[in-house]
């Protein structure tokens, strides 16, 4: 390769580099606050559906945004959410276990920050709520902060 075909490619990638960092930066990050349980996780607030509020626990260690059946159930009552799939997944316990998988119209974690037509997984008998990857994607890049607790995405207005 030679050295003109070289320094060409450089200048193309260090155009796009520039141009990618002028976007992040037009774009405005927005912080969402968390809270910290006593069992040490955090949670961020949201609204699902228009109307049914929820705390999500962070974790990275979930595929999906995953739903309660009571949690469901109220979004279900305002809404129509939308049946995707099944998809059979190994729960902490090691057990293989079919669940259903749903896409509702909106999940907010703040007015600003609107996910739209987002995928959930609803668990029969969970009790809590939680904030997955598939969510967490679509938010990056995004910095998570303990003190104060605060998940903040670059992305997120680009989201509603």
């Amino acid at each position: 390769m030679s050295a003109r075909h070289l320094t060409s490619i450089c200048l193309l990638l260090c155009t796009t580099a520039i141009s990618l960092a002028t976007v992040a930066q037009d774009t405005p990050a927005i912080a969402l606050d968390m809270h910290q349980a006593a069992s040490g996780n955090f949670y961020v607030h949201a609204t699902m559906a228009g109307a049914v509020e929820t705390d999500l626990l962070l974790d990275t260690g979930s595929g999906y945004v995953s739903l309660s059946k009571a949690t469901f159930d109220r979004i279900s009552a305002t809404s129509s959410p939308r049946f995707s799939r099944h998809i059979f997944g190994t729960m902490a316990n090691g057990k293989v276990q079919k669940v259903a998988m749903y896409y509702l119209d909106e999940l907010a974690l703040s007015p600003e920050c609107v996910l739209r037509d987002i995928e959930v997984a609803v668990f029969p008998r969970a009790d809590r709520d939680i904030l997955g990857l598939n969510a967490l994607a679509r938010l990056q890049p995004f910095t998570l902060e303990l003190a104060p607790a605060k998940l903040t995405s670059s992305h997120c207005a680009a989201q509603g």
